[in-house]
This record gives C-alpha cells, sequence and structure tokens, in this order.
C-alpha cells in the first residue's frame, strides 16, 4: 500500500544536510531534501526553473568580460555586463537599449540596408532588431546586428546577409524622427586592463615578510 504525506508549504527551500533527522524542527516540516532546477515562491509553492536562452554576445570577447546580478527590487531585477571600459545592461530577456525607430524599409544584399529616418548611428554600433513583420521578421526579429555601414542619415547596413529572405513587408513601433538625434558624448578614454598585483610573501608563522627578510 502506499503512503502519501501532504507537504503544503516549500517556502524553507533546500534542507542542509545536518537537518536530514530534525523533525523537532520548525524548518523541516517546510522544506525540501533536494530543489534543483525549481523556484521557491514566495507563498510556498514551488514551480519549474523557466528556461533560457542567448540574449546576446558580449561586446568585446577579446578581454575580460564579468556578469553581475543587480536586483533594485522583487519586480526590477537587472544583469550587468562589464567589460573593460564599458557596462551594458540587461533586463526582461534583452538588452536595455535607446529609444526605439520606425524601420520603414530591408534589402535582401549580402549586408543589409535598412531604412530608418535619422537613426544617428555609427559603424561599429550595435543594433537590435525588432517588429519587422511577416517571414522575414522570423529571421530578423530579437537579433542584435553591428553597423557594417553607413549610407546617409536615412541609410545604414547591418552584418547580415539577407539574401534568399523573404521581402520586407512592413515593420511596426517605432518613431519616426523628423530631424537629427543628440549626439553621443565623447567616449571616455578606456585604460589598458591593469594586471593584479602578486600575493604578499608571508613566513611560517603566518607574519608578513619585512623588507629585508626571506622565505627560509
Amino acid at each position: 500500500m502506499d503512503y502519501r504525506l501532504a507537504q503544503p508549504s516549500f517556502s524553507k527551500g533546500e534542507i542542509a544536510p545536518d537537518l536530514y533527522g530534525r523533525f523537532d524542527v520548525d524548518a523541516y516540516a517546510q522544506s525540501l531534501r533536494k530543489a534543483r532546477n525549481v523556484v521557491i515562491l514566495k507563498y510556498g509553492g514551488v514551480t519549474k526553473r523557466p528556461g533560457t536562452r542567448l540574449v546576446a554576445e558580449v561586446y568585446d570577447a577579446s578581454q575580460p568580460v564579468r556578469l553581475v546580478p543587480f536586483k533594485f527590487s522583487i519586480e526590477q531585477a537587472y544583469a550587468l555586463e562589464l567589460g573593460q571600459g564599458y557596462m551594458r545592461v540587461a533586463a526582461a530577456g534583452g538588452l536595455v537599449l535607446n529609444e526605439e525607430i520606425a524601420i520603414t524599409g530591408v534589402t535582401n544584399e549580402e549586408h543589409a540596408r535598412i531604412t530608418a529616418a535619422y537613426h544617428g548611428y555609427s559603424v561599429g554600433q550595435q543594433v537590435f532588431l525588432r517588429g519587422i513583420d511577416g517571414a522575414l521578421g522570423d529571421e530578423l526579429n530579437f537579433r542584435l546586428c553591428m553597423v557594417a555601414a553607413v549610407i546617409d542619415d536615412n541609410n545604414f547596413r547591418i552584418d547580415v546577409n539577407t539574401r534568399g529572405m523573404a521581402i520586407f513587408s512592413g515593420a511596426q513601433g517605432g518613431i519616426t524622427r523628423t530631424g537629427d538625434p543628440e549626439p553621443d558624448p565623447p567616449a571616455p578614454v578606456i585604460p589598458d586592463p591593469v594586471e593584479p598585483p602578486p600575493p604578499p610573501q608571508t613566513g611560517g608563522g603566518g607574519r608578513p615578510l619585512g623588507p629585508n627578510e626571506q622565505v627560509p
């Protein structure tokens, strides 16, 4: 005969191995021995951990990069990408970007030409595409692309080959600018990374060595 025991709350999360037999502790009745790939809800329930997806490549993979979680409140959580001389912010499944501008055309070329009034981009900057309609949107939406060339104030090229993709049929969202945007502030001078200093030498007793002392 099967025996089932109801446990209405898991609010204490995963229990430590030292408490496996401590049924006299109040937290024992609201804990789990193992909680893998789950999230403990604040009201005591348990749900499966949501899946993950690639948000974006790091901006400069040639230098060390660190990802730091930053939680401002229960409803506002971010991931900070800290690289050499820059920081990028990700939230809600994507990067935090500048204002969205309306796309009015995308060509089918080796380096697709995008038409957006007074885009204000320069070569080397990154743009995040979304809102493109139809089958072409299935290929381009939610992609982070590099500006490969600037043709004029209203047209630029990205590093994406759209030959063989569907023809542009329209796009939703974004604003239509009527003039040049405010120029970006000048970029600061980025210093070269500094090598960490070697750890200090210590003697056998743990006392730091003096300037004229050596390890025996």
